[in-house]
C-alpha cells in the first residue's frame, strides 16, 4: 500500500485486513516500536526517522523480511503499508519475491490533495503526539514522497497491478471502491471465508512484487 503521509494507508490497511483476515503489516509502526524499544536497530532507526528521511534499505529489509514471512505462513498472506518507498526497494524486493516465494497481487495508491494532507498531519499531531507530525517534518516528508516515491507509481502502473483511489472522501466510500478494485483484480471475493476455512484466497501488498 503505497501513498503520500496522511493519506489514510494505516486506516484503510487495517481496514483489509480485517475484512481478509490477512496480516496488516505498517512499516511505520515498526520503525516506531523499534525506536520506543531503544534497540540497536531502533537506535540506528531514529537517526532518519526524526529528520523525516528515509531508512537505508539495508534498515528497512533487516526490519521487514522477518514480519512479512511470519505473516505469509501464519495468516497466508500480507498486506503492507508503506513500503516500498524508492524504486530500487521495489526492484530488490521484487529479486527477493523470486528467492521467497512471496507474490504480491496489487499495489493500492491512495492520494490526496497536498492542503488536505497537510491537515491531517496536523490533526494528528495534536491528537497523538507523534513527532514525525511536526510542521516542518511534515513539509520535508511530502517532499521526499514526491522525490523518491511518486516513481513507483508509473512502476505499478507497467506492471498492470496498480489500484489507484483518492481518499480526499468519506472513508467508507473509500473503502468500498477499495474492495471493489481489488475484488476485480483478483477475480476473487473479498471476504474472512478464506481464513475462516483454513486457507488464504487472497494474498495483497506491495513489498515483494
Amino acid at each position: 500500500m503505497l501513498s503520500p503521509p496522511g493519506a489514510g494507508k494505516g486506516t484503510h490497511g487495517k481496514l483489509l485486513s480485517q475484512a481478509t483476515g490477512i496480516a496488516h503489516i505498517s512499516s511505520g509502526d515498526l520503525l516506531r516500536a523499534e525506536v520506543a524499544r531503544r534497540t540497536e536497530l531502533g537506535l540506528r532507526l531514529s537517526e532518519y526517522t526524526q529528520r523525516g528521511d528515509l531508512v537505508p534499505d539495508d534498515l528497512i529489509f533487516e526490519m521487514l523480511i522477518p514480519a512479512v514471512i511470519e505473516a505469509s505462513r501464519e495468516t497466508g498472506g500480507y498486506l503492507i503499508d508503506g513500503f516500498p518507498r524508492t524504486l530500487p526497494q521495489a526492484k530488490r524486493a521484487a529479486q527477493l519475491a523470486i528467492e521467497l516465494d512471496l507474490v504480491s497481487d496489487a499495489a493500492i495508491y491512495l492520494t490526496a490533495p497536498d492542503n488536505v494532507l497537510v491537515e491531517r498531519l496536523r490533526d494528528r499531531a495534536e491528537r497523538e503526539g507523534r513527532a514525525d507530525d511536526k510542521p516542518e517534518v511534515i513539509r520535508h516528508r511530502l517532499a521526499v514522497f514526491a522525490e523518491q516515491t511518486r516513481p513507483l507509481v508509473d512502476y505499478y502502473r507497467g506492471r498492470g497491478i496498480l489500484l489507484e483511489l483518492n481518499t480526499n472522501r468519506p472513508q467508507a466510500e473509500v473503502h468500498a471502491e477499495l474492495r471493489a478494485k481489488i475484488t476485480a483484480a483478483l477475480g476473487v471475493p473479498l471476504s474472512r471465508a478464506a481464513e475462516q476455512s483454513g486457507t488464504s484466497q487472497v494474498r495483497h501488498g506491495d513489498s515483494w512484487p
